[in-house]
């Protein structure tokens, strides 16, 4: 099935609930932390990670630190079959946040973790903290699988 547009936005929105999300929006990597906050770019843009020599990011997910000036914690970017490759996921998007840090989470559709998992180690330069695969059940629920 290709992930279309509204498919992806429905996939980021349901990723962050499922697993980025907790009464009050923080996230829980293990220890409780208030101040840690869970922000989706899409549809709209809402929490900007500066880079220290491009514009602005706008990853899918983004948890930041509220108590350190929106500190960014922890990015994750939910990909489709059109948005894979070196020219459009790792030079400009995968790359430059982790540049901004260290834990990127990627989302890519069922069918595409191989293509994914050989072109991050040929590129050598970037290297998520944990790949997942997603699609969707029948009744539009988000069905996650670590790779």
């Amino acid at each position: 099935m290709k992930i279309t547009k509204e498919m992806h936005d429905d996939a980021v929105l349901q990723i962050a609930e499922m697993m980025f999300s907790f009464p009050g929006g923080e996230f829980t990597p293990g220890v409780f932390h208030p101040g840690w906050v869970t922000y989706t770019n899409v549809p709209e843009k809402k929490m900007a990670v500066p880079h220290h020599w491009m514009d602005d990011l706008y990853p899918d997910i983004v948890i930041v630190d509220t108590e350190r000036s929106n500190i960014p914690r922890v990015i994750a970017e939910v990909e489709t079959e059109d948005s894979l490759g070196l020219e459009v996921a790792i030079q400009p998007k995968w790359k430059p946040d982790m540049d901004e840090c260290s834990i990127l989470y990627l989302f890519v559709p069922e069918g595409c973790a191989r293509k994914t998992a050989k072109m991050l180690l040929d590129y050598k330069a970037c290297f998520p903290t944990a790949l997942y695969t997603f699609g969707f059940n029948d009744d539009g629920t988000i069905r996650v699988t670590p790779v």
